[in-house]
Formats: C-alpha cells, sequence, structure tokens
C-alpha cells in the first residue's frame, strides 16, 4: 500500500473524529477566540517534538502502532483545536446574521 495513500487516510480519519468530538461535544474546549488561539498554537507546537516520538515507536513497536498510537491522536488534537478556533469565530460573526 502506498505511504502517502495511509497517512492521506489517517488525515481525513483524524480530521472526521475531531470534528465530530467538536460538534458532539460544543462545550469542551475553548469559547473565546483568545483561548482558542493559544490552544491552537499549542497543538502545533505539540506536533514537532512528536515527530520524534514516531521513529521511537516505529523502532521498538512497529509502523502500525505508530500510526495508531501517535500519529492518529496528534492529528485528531491538531484538527480538533483548529475546529475549535472555527466555531469561536463563528460565534463572534453570530451577532449579524439577519
Amino acid at each position: 500500500m502506498n505511504p502517502t495513500l495511509v497517512i492521506s487516510c489517517y488525515g481525513v480519519g483524524a480530521a472526521a473524529l475531531a470534528f465530530w468530538v467538536v460538534a458532539r461535544f460544543p462545550g469542551l474546549g475553548p469559547r473565546g477566540v483568545g483561548s482558542a488561539l493559544v490552544v491552537a498554537a499549542a497543538a502545533f507546537v505539540v506536533q514537532v517534538p512528536l515527530l520524534g516520538l514516531v521513529d521511537r515507536v516505529v523502532w521498538e513497536v512497529g509502523v502500525a502502532a505508530a500510526l495508531l498510537l501517535v500519529i492518529l491522536p496528534s492529528l485528531t488534537l491538531l484538527f480538533w483545536a483548529c475546529g475549535c478556533l472555527v466555531r469561536s469565530l463563528v460565534s463572534l460573526a453570530a451577532p449579524y446574521r439577519h
């Protein structure tokens, strides 16, 4: 199987999981734009050290474990933070709807 296809499918799956959590549990996560920006920035910063963790998990346990235990949760966290940011930005525009 093509590695690019696998990572793409994991990305789509992580986005679906994250946006489901944002829609299903609207009270979970930051509500204001400032706090949502901080959470999104933190999620991006956390991605950097996780790249080193992927290599360790691949060498010690295997590729499947790295995909399931590191890649999927980290991408889900990233998409969840971005979904919270979009939700907070949409709530700013709500008073201007007609």
